[in-house]
């Protein structure tokens, strides 16, 4: 299978292992697959007899992968073990009424990117190993650049740390992401990793980011000076993305096999997202054959998404970040989306003319045709901060249940916008890497109340063992706890600052 590019400026389509390393096409568009594998029921029923990671397998060897059946296997086995602390890996959790969650959250750090960032660097360094075998040459190098708005970083870090032929560095936003989301990060042990905080939120960067990917002088210094490529671990990479569909076709199987869905019967899926990276992931299941009705977008009080699906105008001119308790949908620039709209309009320079404007304007608007496309399945709802934190309390009291405060601004929308159908509500991360907002939340407090900061908001996490029974601090994060920060580095959000930063850690070996 190939891949397209959503702006038609690649000078050909790519196989699996071109995309995964190029990470984003030429003049920044994304790869997107030329068509989709289907799963039947019988097909999905078979997923259900089998362990995740073989599962996961059998979604990627669909796309028809350019990588060897045992390399695939190895990826994913290795992938998908004793790393999560459910050997379920991303268990289907069933909360009464037709509400079944999705938690995504029991790899190493504690969040959903894990369910895709420990088998992508693996896919990373079985797609080097293709390139070196084609060009008959040495294995090439890559510096994997991250922008994270919390959770994608430290899943970053830990898959690719210590990879060979790799470095990554990671950037993430000043004062926009949790205490122990940055601990995650500011602490990684590694000989490749560096971490880097922006002074800005994570639009900057992003788009930091994505200008030094268009900076072609900055390649060519890399590529003549130190045989470095540049690539992206973000979810603009198609190795990002592919095995996050997988986790929707597995618990639809769930579903499927527990008696939960009917033949013919289909479920609503509702879904945290700020990137869009996670939606998308569920449409393309959809898309393959899995029983999924609607699928709603779930925002917070930055709500573009929810604004463009109701109107089809996509607008982040006239409004600024707002900070929230789920600092990892803080995004107003949404790459995934760009897929989307390839997806639904199948016209690469139509995405190229809306993604110019939305660069130039800070905004676009979609045809009525892509528009009615996009009502016929997506629904987009947000949360502002007091009722995303009164959802934490309100389903620990009545559900004895304790949701982060990204699952809880899904599982408020979710309710908003029921339907008749059951709901999957995807589970994004632990609780436990936002402990001032679940304190907030548990205590009746305001949002904005003051709480302590810094090394002092560890401590809340024994305030919040006593106020939710059955709660406790998973293994994952008491590791971090006793580490020392190794990264303190500020930059400001230029590429220009960024390239220059590169260039002095990698002078320094």
């Amino acid at each position: 299978m190939r891949y397209l590019d959503t702006r038609g400026l690649a000078d050909r389509p790519r196989t699996f292992t071109e995309a995964v390393l190029d990470g984003i096409a030429p003049g920044g568009g994304l790869y997107v697959p030329e068509h989709l594998p289907k799963f039947s029921a019988a097909s999905l029923d078979e997923l259900a007899e089998l362990p995740y990671s073989a599962r996961a397998e059998r979604v990627l060897a669909s796309f028809e992968p350019d990588l060897a059946p045992d390399v695939l296997h190895a990826a994913c086995v290795g992938a998908y073990g004793t790393q999560f602390d459910d050997p379920e890996i991303g268990p289907v959790r069933d909360l009464g009424g037709g509400k079944h969650v999705l938690e995504l959250w029991h790899g190493p750090t504690l969040a959903f990117k894990d369910m895709a960032l420990q088998l992508m660097p693996r896919l990373f360094s079985a797609s080097i190993d293709v390139a070196a075998a084609a060009s008959g040459g040495p294995a090439r190098s890559y510096l994997i650049l991250v922008a994270t708005s919390g959770d994608t970083g430290a899943a970053a870090l830990e898959g690719f740390a210590e990879r060979e032929h790799t470095r990554i560095v990671v950037l993430f936003p000043d004062a926009g992401v949790s205490m122990l989301q940055e601990r995650q990060m500011t602490t990684r042990q590694g000989r490749n990793v560096n971490v880097f905080r922006v002074l800005g939120d994570f639009d900057a960067c992003q788009t930091t980011v994505k200008r030094v990917f268009e900076d072609s002088a900055f390649a060519a210094e890399l590529a003549a000076g130190r045989r470095l490529s540049l690539s992206s671990a973000n979810s603009i990479n198609w190795g990002r993305l592919v095995p996050q569909v997988a986790y929707y076709l597995s618990a639809c199987a769930d579903l499927r096999s527990r008696g939960a869905l009917a033949d013919g019967q289909l479920v609503d899926v509702c879904v945290p997202t700020g990137n869009f990276g996670n939606v998308l992931a569920a449409w393309y299941a959809r898309q393959m054959g899995a029983p999924i009705g609607r699928l709603i977008s779930a925002s917070n009080s930055n709500n573009v998404l929810a604004d463009f699906l109701a109107t089809g105008t996509y607008d982040i001119a006239s409004r600024s970040l707002v900070k929230t308790p789920s600092p990892s949908m803080d995004i107003l620039v949404s790459s995934n989306l760009e897929r989307l709209l390839f997806d639904l309009s199948g016209d690469a320079e139509r995405v190229r003319a809306w993604m110019g404007e939305l660069r130039a304007s800070g905004r676009f608007v979609v045809d009525a045709a892509t528009l009615a496309q996009l009502r016929d399945v997506f629904l987009g709802g947000w949360v502002d901060n007091a009722t995303c934190l009164r959802t934490i309390a309100e389903v620990q009291r009545e559900r004895g249940y304790l949701l982060d405060p990204h699952t809880a601004v899904a599982w408020k929308v979710a309710d908003d916008l029921a339907s008749d159908r059951p709901v999957l509500i995807v589970s994004t991360a632990h609780w436990s890497k936002f402990a001032a907002d679940v304190t907030r939340a548990l205590t009746g407090q305001d949002p904005d109340a003051p709480m302590p900061t810094g090394d002092e908001e560890l401590g809340l996490l024994g305030r919040i063992i006593e106020l939710a029974p059955g709660a406790s601090i998973p293994p994952q994060l008491e590791a971090v706890l006793g580490q020392q920060v190794r990264f303190r580095t500020r930059i400001e959000p230029t590429p220009e600052v960024l390239e220059e930063s590169l260039r002095g850690w990698l002078a320094a070996g």
